[in-house]
């Protein structure tokens, strides 16, 4: 019995993959289904795929024209036969015991999303860094295992918008009509979201089992300045499935909260000073009224920060939206150290 489907996109990994195969590979779990999607990679990604198909079966290859990691995750999904379901990196690699400490706590809980905790690894430098930010502690309900209206306030700020530290029961994901959409970015915060505001119960696994890797020139997350617009796009889709599951109500401060504060770093990140300038005016015309924020007084937002951040986008001038924001950058760098 094939007890998790791990998916995995591949595309230009080479250098990476190796070390994330073995590691997957090598989990103390061995009834494992693990779906590799070579998403039209052009590097020698292929070969390394075939190679370790060729001395495992139970790694499949699946081959398409490139698509982008949701397409590949969907297609992924697709020829998914376990119980469980977790689409993985191609340049993370994990624990040995990760899947199957993962699987436990879903057993024991029952929850349709079990989550645990990651550390970051710098590609650039070659460190490791604590990562407590990215699984908050101080937004649980008091327990770590939960319905997620019991923290109705907070659902989109407690985790982040990625799939790799989330387990996912597959026929939950099947009923739900879970997938990724076709955006060329910010598609995995779409189906994660969705499916964290849709599931019954919450699982959260207080153990560091992933090694994330970041700075890592190529990755998509460092090209989104190729269509900005995708990540709006995204917030847009989130929105109508809450509306839809009739939750829009009930989650509609966390939301806005999380809208203000992505929206505001990603049109800040953006490399290109003429495409950030544009954007920026996009963000304050366009984006922030569609959200409807003007439509709740500041007492609604339990956040000041993020708050401010949406009155900085909203009414300062650029000029000065670009000093705050890059002093605030410094001083939160400052905290870090």
């Amino acid at each position: 019995m094939t007890q998790v489907s791990v998916v995995i996109p591949v595309y230009n990994i080479e250098g990476r993959l190796e070390q994330c195969l073995d590691s997957v590979t090598g989990q103390s779990l061995e009834q494992t289904q693990i779906i590799c999607v070579d998403d039209g990679s052009t590097d020698g990604s292929a070969a390394i795929l075939a190679r370790y198909a060729a001395r495992d079966r139970r790694v499949r290859v699946l081959t398409q024209p490139n698509g982008g990691p949701g397409a590949a995750r969907n297609a992924g999904l697709a020829l998914a036969e376990g119980e469980y379901v977790i689409f993985l990196d191609a340049d993370d690699w994990f624990e040995t015991g990760f899947l199957e400490s993962m699987v436990n706590r879903a057993e024991q809980t029952g929850a349709d999303v079990t989550i645990c905790r990651a550390v970051e690894f710098d590609d650039r430098t070659g460190q490791a860094y604590a990562s407590d930010w990215m699984l908050k502690s101080q937004y649980l309900p008091g327990k770590d295992t939960f319905a997620p209206g019991e923290m109705a306030d907070c659902l989109f700020q407690f985790s982040y918008g990625w799939p790799w530290d989330k387990l996912y029961r597959l026929d939950f994901v099947r009923r739900e009509g879970l997938l990724f959409p076709k955006l060329p970015h910010s598609e995995d915060l779409v189906f994660v979201f969705e499916s964290l505001a849709a599931a019954k119960t919450i699982a959260v696994l207080d153990r560091t089992l992933i090694h994330h890797r970041v700075n890592r020139a190529a990755s998509v997350s460092n090209s989104r300045g190729g269509d900005p617009t995708a990540a709006f796009e995204a917030f847009r889709l989130v929105r109508t499935d809450l509306q839809k599951r009739g939750l829009a109500a009930l989650y509609e401060r966390s939301f806005l909260c999380w809208a203000a504060e992505f929206l505001v770093w990603h049109v800040s990140g953006l490399e290109e000073a003429s495409v950030r300038r544009r954007y920026f005016a996009v963000l304050r015309r366009e984006w922030l009224p569609e959200l409807g924020f003007d439509r709740h007084p500041p007492a609604f937002y339990h956040d000041r920060v993020v708050y401010g951040k949406y009155l900085l986008a909203r009414y300062a001038p650029y000029p000065v939206f670009r000093l705050v924001w890059r002093a605030y950058k410094a001083a939160k760098k400052r905290e870090a150290v």
